[in-house]
């Protein structure tokens, strides 16, 4: 009789592990990724009981990564995991002696091809691109934070990141010295000499080829119209709004009519620039004011990334030649 109770115990108990088992299916099934539930990244505070892993919470849903992550592939984002403090295992970027993180790609192999089986050499534990159609074909290497560049601004993303890897102090620490230059800068640039001022962000590519290029996001637009607050001419505005573009290029001839009361002038490598000889070039405002700010070809990794730490550099770099400029 105990025998026939000790066997219907048993069946009754797998039954209620078989149940659980279900339930718990069922609930994870539930939490799967989803990228229209979560249009922007987050971390949660969440660290499993063995510290292992810490949930993040990305455009792709939620996205279990180790608490300490060791061997971290990178693409767009270099900057930001060096002024983490972290070493890559593995990056896909490129590099220049004025980046303010060039001795941090010593001893650091550049993937030439951010394809799956150049990835996978590099045994990552963690990735993170920019690019959402990453995550699909590289998720089951590792875990992948996917961090569109329009879903947040430098500063949110580099704190985002420190709490992905466990590196907040150090986010912490680098936004706070740029915020405090940032707050000194828009001090100094808020002079008479600079009020309601245009600036414009270009270079010359030739006109057998782009003709003036305008940028408005890289080469210094992220510091210069984000952070500074500082404004463009309100016929490059129109365009940017109308095109949805933020870069693009202008005909030698209709060039001058965007230009702004100062321009980042960027220079090429041993190349002079064939527009500055023309006669538009001359009766341009902003060159006949000397408003014109160049940027020769070496400082091109300075300006190349919009990472916290370019921009701080970037920011000494520009304010600087603002203030010669002004006296």
């Amino acid at each position: 009789m105990r025998r026939m109770m000790n066997k219907k115990f048993h069946m009754i108990l797998c039954a209620l592990f078989v149940m659980i088992f279900v339930i718990s299916g069922c609930g994870n099934a539930g939490s799967s990724s989803d990228s229209s539930a979560k249009p922007a990244s987050s971390t949660k505070e969440e660290v499993s009981s063995n510290s292992d892993t810490r949930t993040v919470s990305t455009v792709k849903g939620d996205i279990k990564v180790p608490a300490n992550p060791q061997r971290i592939v990178v693409n767009w984002y270099v900057g930001d995991i060096f002024t983490l403090g972290i070493k890559p295992a593995a990056i896909m970027g490129w590099k220049q002696e004025t980046m303010p993180f060039y001795d941090k790609f010593n001893d650091i192999p550049n993937i030439e091809k951010w394809e799956t089986e150049e990835i996978m050499k590099y045994d990552p534990d963690l990735i993170i691109t920019y690019d959402t159609k990453d995550y699909d074909k590289l998720s089951k290497i590792a875990p992948v934070l996917v961090i569109p560049e329009d879903k947040m601004t430098s500063l949110e993303r580099l704190k985002f990141l420190g709490q992905a890897t466990g590196h907040e102090a150090e986010a912490d620490k680098v936004i706070s010295l740029f915020e405090s230059k940032l707050s000194q800068a828009k001090e100094k640039l808020s002079s008479d000499i600079f009020k309601d001022k245009t600036f414009s962000i270009f270079e010359d590519w030739g006109s057998g080829s782009y003709g003036i290029y305008y940028e408005t996001g890289s080469r210094g637009g992220t510091l210069l119209y984000n952070y500074l607050g500082l404004h463009k001419p309100e016929k490059l505005n129109t365009l940017v709004k109308n095109s949805g573009e933020g870069r693009g290029s202008l005909s030698y001839e209709v060039a001058a009519e965007y230009f702004g009361d100062y321009v980042l002038w960027f220079k090429q490598e041993g190349k002079e620039s064939e527009y500055a000889k023309t006669k538009i070039w001359s009766s341009i405002p902003a060159v006949k004011n000397g408003h014109i700010i160049e940027i020769p070809a070496k400082y091109a990794g300075l300006f190349y990334y919009s990472d916290v730490a370019s921009m701080t550099g970037q920011l000494d770099y520009i304010i600087s030649k603002l203030l010669d400029q002004a006296k």
